[in-house]
């Protein structure tokens, strides 16, 4: 979907500063749960703004309605961008909601004109049953994310160059220059978006203190279909993208099933080999049961860290085959 220019003097209302966006197929508890959070927000003036596949009866008091029909996550924003009125747009996922400092940490990065966006982690949220509950501390291991292990617990504020959109705040301005996002990628429009805003030279912010509340699939299933997606966009944006997605950690868990397959083939033959194929196997195990055991007292339970060990493997393997997949393929 293009997105069309505005004229501030038409669509920006002096009064709302933040337009927050909200996207969903249909009203769901989550929904509720995000918009009865929005009124605790401290900071600027803001109005909601809900798209909804369907229009609805009735709703939130606070928040006006957009039917958008039958369409992707991409086009759905973009929808939500076109009725906002504020100066800055902020999209957050329905099954998450905002800190109530979640604006007034991240507009004041908006003073050096320089920082078009504005992104902050996304945390499992503590009443989140025990299987989303190890999805989430699944994330938020270094084994697993790696150097973007931001996305899910809070660390040190920094210049990125992609960021989620279940916690994504733009200048109307840049998301405009952009064109908004590009509906023929999901999962990975934020990311085709984010491209764009460095192509063009404009700075994304991560800010720790900007935070959301991001509930979890649970393991194993929806955890790992949520896996595969990221795994199969990551692997073709590697090809068709590389200034961003290009990069050896994204590639490790391709490697290592490339490993296991060659390691596994190759003991059976030589000796020397599989010692050393046996060796890794048992590096990478004791690395897992680390990682485990290191969740087990920031989750205050041990059996988020048993239920962890296994989710990390299974994460791997689904992410590396659907990494080769997605490298592979001519378009998604």
């Amino acid at each position: 979907m293009s997105l069309e220019k505005s004229h501030p003097d038409c669509n920006e209302s002096p009064a709302v500063v933040v337009s927050i966006i909200i996207i969903a197929a249909q009203a769901t508890n989550y929904l509720d749960e995000v918009l009865s959070r929005i009124p605790d927000l401290v900071g600027p003036a803001n109005e909601t703004i809900v798209v909804l596949d369907e229009p609805i009866e009735s709703g939130s008091d606070t928040a006006r309605y957009v039917s958008s029909g039958a369409v992707g996550p991409a086009d759905k924003r973009d929808l939500g961008a076109q009725a906002a009125r504020g100066r800055f747009l902020a999209f957050i996922d329905d099954d998450a909601y905002p800190d109530a400092g979640w604006l007034k940490a991240a507009l004041p990065h908006f003073e050096d004109e320089a920082v078009w966006a504005v992104g902050g982690p996304g945390v499992t949220p503590e009443n989140d049953g025990y299987r989303a509950q190890v999805s989430g501390w699944t994330y938020s291991s270094w084994i697993v994310s790696g150097p973007a292990r931001h996305r899910y617990i809070p660390e040190r504020a920094r210049a990125v160059d992609d960021y989620p959109s279940m916690n994504l705040i733009l200048r109307r301005s840049a998301f405009e220059n952009v064109g908004g996002f590009d509906s023929s990628y999901y999962p990975g429009e934020d990311t085709k978006l984010c491209l764009e805003i460095v192509k063009l030279g404009g700075r994304i912010m991560y800010e720790p203190q900007a935070l959301v509340y991001h509930h979890r699939r649970p393991v194993m299933l929806g955890h790992l279909q949520q896996i595969a997606g990221y795994g199969r966009h990551r692997g073709y944006f590697a090809r068709a993208f590389p200034e961003t997605s290009r990069r050896i950690s994204y590639f490790v868990p391709s490697l290592w099933l490339v490993w296991l397959i060659a390691g596994s083939l190759v003991s059976f033959w030589t000796s020397g080999g599989r010692v050393v194929f046996l060796a890794t196997v048992a590096f990478y195990c004791a690395v897992v049961a680390i990682s485990a055991v290191s969740v087990m007292r920031p989750s205050g339970s041990f059996w988020i860290g048993v239920g962890v060990a296994p989710t990390i493997i299974a994460s791997h393997l689904v992410y590396g085959w659907q990494f080769l997949r997605g490298l592979a393929r001519s378009h998604l």
